[in-house]
Formats: C-alpha cells, sequence, structure tokens
C-alpha cells in the first residue's frame, strides 16, 4: 500500500550531531558539501558558485596527495589565503585537508572542519593531531578499508576526546574498472547501525565521470546518508586536478533539490527542537511541491491529448475516483479533508493546462 510504501524506510537509533559552523550532520537536513578537487587561483569565483547553488560547506583543498609525484600537489599556503577569502565573501564554512600533523597546526583557527582522505586514513600521528584539534574530522574510508579498520580510524580521534567525526564513504577498489571505485551504498545503512557516527557519501570519487554523480547521489539519500561531499567546478574541464569527476554548478543546485525532496520522504523524523520540527515541515513542503509540479506536467500532457482528440476536458467521475483513492491511503486526514485538498489540486492543474493552451504553448510545460 501508499502508506507503507511512504514510511521512513532508513530510520536508525538516535544519530550524534556534528555541527560545523551552523551546519548540522546527523539532524533531518541532507547537508551538501561542495567545491573544485582542488583550490585554484579563481577558487573564490569557484566557491561563489558553490554558494549560489545551494551548497551547504565549501571543499577546499590546498593540499593534494597525488599518485605521481609530478601532478599538481595543491596551492598549500598560498590558497590558503583564497581560501580565507572565500570563507568571508560567502558565509560558508570550509573543509580543508591536511596531509601531516603540521599541517593540522597550522590551519587550526583558519579552517572550520578537516578531512582525513583516504590515503591517510591509518596515519595515526595525523588522526591524533586531528583529534586534538577540537575541530570537526570528515574520516574517509580508505580504498580497501572494512567496517571495522574505519570504524577504528575513528577511534583515534575519539580518543583524544573530540567527538565531533563525521564518517566519509567514497567507493572502495574492486575487480570493476568502469567506475574510479565501487560506491558502497550499504556502508550507509550498516554503519547507521553500529555506531552513532554522521555518515556521508562522495559520490565524486566513485564515479570517476560526472555524468553518473546525480544518480549515485541520490541513491546514498535514499540509503540514509548524513550528507554528501562532490566535487564541482564551474568550468569542469578546466579543472585542475579530477575533471572527469566534476560536475557544473547547475547539477549540483539539481542534486541538492532532490536531496531536499528525497530525504524527508525516507527517513525518520527525528527533531530535537522546535526549529527542526520546522525545518522538516519546511522539507515535506518542497517534496509536496515537487510532486505538485510534476503532476502538473503530467495533466497537461493528458490535456494536451485530450484536446487533439476531441474529447471532453474534465471527466469528473475519474476525478471523484482520484480522490477517494487517495483519501483511503491518507488515515491522518478525515476524507472530506483530502477531498478539499485533492479538489484544489486537480482544479489546479487543470487551469494550469488551460492557461498554457490559451498562451500556445503546447511544450507540456506547465509554470504552476
Amino acid at each position: 500500500m501508499l502508506t507503507d510504501l511512504l514510511k521512513p524506510i532508513t530510520s536508525s537509533p538516535a544519530r550524534r550531531r556534528v555541527t560545523v559552523a551552523d551546519v548540522v550532520f546527523g539532524g533531518p537536513a541532507v547537508p551538501v558539501i561542495a567545491g573544485p578537487c582542488a583550490v585554484e587561483p579563481g577558487y573564490v569565483g569557484h566557491a561563489l558558485a558553490m554558494h549560489q547553488a545551494g551548497a551547504s560547506m565549501l571543499r577546499a583543498s590546498i593540499f593534494k596527495p597525488r599518485t605521481r609525484p609530478d601532478a599538481f600537489q595543491g596551492m598549500g599556503e598560498e590558497g590558503l589565503a583564497l581560501v580565507e577569502k572565500a570563507r568571508a565573501l560567502t558565509g560558508k564554512p570550509v573543509l580543508v585537508e591536511p596531509l601531516s600533523a603540521e599541517h593540522v597546526e597550522m590551519l587550526t583557527g583558519r579552517v572550520d572542519a578537516f578531512m582525513i582522505g583516504a590515503r591517510s586514513m591509518q596515519n595515526t600521528p595525523l588522526l591524533r593531531a586531528a583529534g586534538r584539534s577540537g575541530l570537526p574530522v570528515v574520516l574517509k574510508r580508505g580504498m580497501a578499508a572494512t567496517y571495522d579498520e574505519w570504524l577504528a580510524a575513528a577511534e583515534y580521534v575519539l580518543a583524544e576526546g573530540n567527538p565531533q567525526v563525521i564518517l566519509c564513504e567514497r567507493g572502495i577498489r574492486t575487480f570493476e574498472t568502469a567506475t574510479r571505485n565501487t560506491l558502497d551504498v550499504s556502508a550507509v545503512p550498516v554503519l547507521r547501525e553500529r555506531t552513532p557516527l554522521p555518515v556521508i557519501v562522495d559520490p565524486s570519487h566513485a564515479a570517476g565521470r560526472a555524468d553518473w554523480v546525480p544518480a549515485l547521489a541520490l541513491a546514498a539519500v535514499a540509503a540514509g546518508a548524513d550528507g554528501l561531499l562532490i566535487e564541482s567546478h564551474p568550468v569542469p574541464s578546466e579543472s585542475w586536478s579530477d575533471a572527469a569527476q566534476a560536475i557544473t554548478p547547475e547539477t549540483l543546485e539539481a542534486i541538492i533539490a532532490g536531496a531536499a525532496v528525497l530525504a524527508p520522504m525516507l527517513r525518520g523524523h527525528q527533531a530535537t527542537e522546535l526549529a527542526e520540527h520546522r525545518q522538516i515541515i519546511d522539507s515535506l513542503d518542497l517534496a509536496l511541491g515537487a510532486v505538485l509540479q510534476s503532476r502538473a506536467g503530467a495533466v497537461d500532457a493528458v490535456q494536451r491529448d485530450k484536446r487533439r482528440s476531441g474529447l471532453t476536458v474534465r471527466d469528473r467521475s475519474r476525478e471523484q475516483e482520484v480522490i477517494a483513492h487517495v483519501a483511503s491511503r491518507v488515515p491522518r486526514l478525515s476524507a472530506e479533508a483530502v477531498g478539499r485538498v485533492m479538489t484544489a489540486v486537480i482544479d489546479g492543474c487543470v487551469e494550469a493546462s488551460e492557461r498554457a493552451a490559451a498562451a500556445g504553448d503546447e511544450s507540456g510545460t506547465v509554470s504552476g
């Protein structure tokens, strides 16, 4: 039944809330961290594009551990000035990857959170240093690490008295070569059961190709991910590193909108205060709006077909069947209340189609 399908399917024990500036991981929202793979000379403009697309945080890598020594290794301290400027202009917190304990010391107080990359997952001195910093730590899974090894790495940060750890699944190495890595979506529900730590997903490093990133991102949200880490660049082909997997800000905006619609429909509504209850309602209203927009488009297609075939625009018996069908599956509301809502929805969709027809728009698009 529909009521069964729309019950939360990713509910879990209470999550630990990890807050980076004003961004909460482990709450009702799905924050998105976005930015180019590495900080480049044009980073301030890149950060503004991420901000305008709706990103919650900025990815700001000034140090890059690369497979080959002749590859771009990041701008280092020179790039940090750009990061600080972007942070000030956008008001967004920044996530930076240190490669050593010395980097942690240099960056503390100038950034908002640390990312421990896949290559560094078992670098215990770095883990301890990041823990001692007191800043939130996003810990990526090593490319061949088990869940237990990943959680053990997190314990090094926790052991320093720092509870602000976020786990990040980024794909693991398997026999498959079509994708850069194999995204282990099962990591999300498994770890939600094994640990209270928030779990986010990096679909970019799993895909290795920009056109596969949206599907993997939304699959992660459906599985219950507490956030996303995505590589995005205003001109992906010009990215200094990992250009193939960088998405445009327009695609990023679409992913953020999709996550906002999908998340509230599939996860439990765990709120601890009035503001979070309202946030959940706002998210559900966005989802409702998206459904209404899609319904209006479907109705417009039906109406255009009817006009071409000379059929009557309104079928009142069909409309009553629709209302009764929905009412039977919404037990929280009375049949009368559902009837009023659905009548308004049906009338609104038909009116939108009529307006489009009167304007000579037969493209199938309803502005709503």
